[in-house]
């Protein structure tokens, strides 16, 4: 699913957590959103999102 990009700082800020199975999903959501905004978009992390 495609997702909105996050771009507020304060929620950016917060220190993230490291992944388990249960975000699975997460990764198929980063690869679908970052595919969906190639062309202006260099990269993304999985706590950006």
């Amino acid at each position: 699913m495609v997702k909105k990009i996050m771009r507020d700082p304060l929620f950016l800020a917060q220190k993230s957590v490291d992944a388990t199975e249960e975000d699975k999903q997460i990764v198929t959501d980063l690869l679908d959103t970052l595919r969906a905004n190639q062309e202006h978009c260099v990269g993304m992390d999985a706590n950006m999102i």
